[in-house]
């Protein structure tokens, strides 16, 4: 009977430990997996605050470059006016030169 029981024994000891083994190894890889969570949500996190901040660079930078653009075009528009109204002018003075022209020519007895 005592070689029936030392095997016996030996057994449920090793069963034993290794469950209870079992038990601690796995709330300790519990931990680890919500450690390895946690560490992954960090990570992303800085990655995704780094596209971010780079999209709001971006975006400063297109709205000054819209702002220097609208002056631009402010300025642009304001000579355009500027060139018209001199085109106008130049053209009511180009008929009035016409004219004079017309009169000069009648008084030397030229037809037109």
């Amino acid at each position: 009977m005592e070689y029936l029981f030392s095997p016996l024994t030996q057994i449920i000891v090793l069963f034993f430990t290794s469950l209870i083994t079992w038990l601690f190894s796995r709330s300790r890889y519990k931990m680890d997996l919500k450690s390895s969570g946690i560490d992954n949500e960090i990570k992303s996190a800085k990655y995704y605050r780094s596209l971010l901040d780079d999209m709001a660079i971006r975006l400063d930078n297109a709205i000054t470059e819209l702002m220097k653009l609208e002056d631009r075009f402010v300025k642009l528009m304001e000579t355009n006016r500027e060139l018209s109204n001199t085109n106008m002018q130049l053209m009511e003075t180009n008929k009035e030169l016409l004219v004079e022209l017309k009169k000069y020519k009648q008084l030397n007895g030229k037809r037109e």
